[in-house]
């Protein structure tokens, strides 16, 4: 993509030409993959693109480039462009859940419904500390030993409630992070992550589209308490409980997870 490099998306055709779009944003540290048990099932109805966002993934993350939520919109926006989408749903977890209604509020005719899956925001209750040390030299912290075990252990007990967290599971999260750049990246978004998702929350009565917000009930990054501000504050949308997941319900709970958002973005 010009000025920036390449994106990778994974694309599934929907069954005919005409069938509508859905755009799946992945969340922070993650990419196209954590939508694996959600591709097929959105297939049947819509042409699916799972995008891994710029910096992330298995998609470019060039050295001076900017991570900021501004700046991820507008390549969002220039991608649909190159994929001839005139408007599309936009399914996002976490950080991509904030990016998608960010988009909404930018290109609000390119966005049909909003489906937000424990979405971020500027109150993660007692990670908000943690987020706000984003002066410190964040990068080197990567590379402390024992980092991947650690890493593993923080799955385990604060993002996932019921999926096995094996070291195969770990190692196919650190594929990513070990590219070039990605750490770079990550450690860029932390530094300007209170800013951005203040300055979205600001204008979050202006986004007028239909939102579905998915929260897992074992979620020990966002707090129900944001999930349900959340759907308030947006001018039509409501709140969806899973029982038996954590941060991330599309991988935790799939069958659940593609089951309500095909009945939500309307399809038989």
């Amino acid at each position: 993509m010009a000025g920036f490099g390449n994106l990778h998306v994974v694309s599934l055709p929907g069954p005919a030409p005409t069938a509508p779009v859905a755009v799946l944003l992945h969340g922070f540290l993650q990419s196209s993959w954590t939508w694996r048990h959600n591709l097929a099932a959105l297939a049947a109805q819509f042409t699916v693109h799972a995008v891994c966002l710029p910096g992330f993934g298995w998609s470019d993350k060039p050295a001076q480039q900017s991570y900021r939520q501004s700046h991820q919109a507008e390549r969002i926006v220039a991608l649909l462009e190159v994929l001839g989408v005139t408007q599309a749903h936009l399914i996002g977890n976490s950080l991509g859940a904030a990016l998608s209604l960010h988009l909404a509020l930018v290109a609000p005719a390119r966005v049909g419904k909003l489906v937000l899956v424990n979405p971020a925001a500027s109150d993660l209750g007692l990670w908000s500390a943690a987020v706000a040390a984003h002066q410190a030299p964040l990068q080197p912290l990567w590379h402390l030993p024992g980092m991947r075990r650690l890493f593993g252990l923080g799955l385990r007990h604060v993002a996932y409630a019921s999926v096995p967290i094996d070291q195969a599971f770990v190692d196919q999260w650190f594929a990513n992070l070990d590219t070039p750049g990605a750490k770079r990246a990550a450690t860029q978004v932390l530094r300007h992550y209170g800013k951005d998702l203040r300055a979205l929350e600001a204008r979050l009565p202006d986004i007028v589209h239909p939102a579905l917000v998915l929260w897992g009930q074992s979620d020990r990054i966002v707090p129900r308490a944001t999930a349900e501000s959340l759907a308030r504050r947006l001018g039509d949308g409501r709140l969806e409980i899973f029982d038996c997941s954590g941060h991330c319900p599309m991988e935790e709970e799939p069958a659940l997870f593609n089951r309500e958002v095909l009945r939500f973005l309307g399809a038989t």
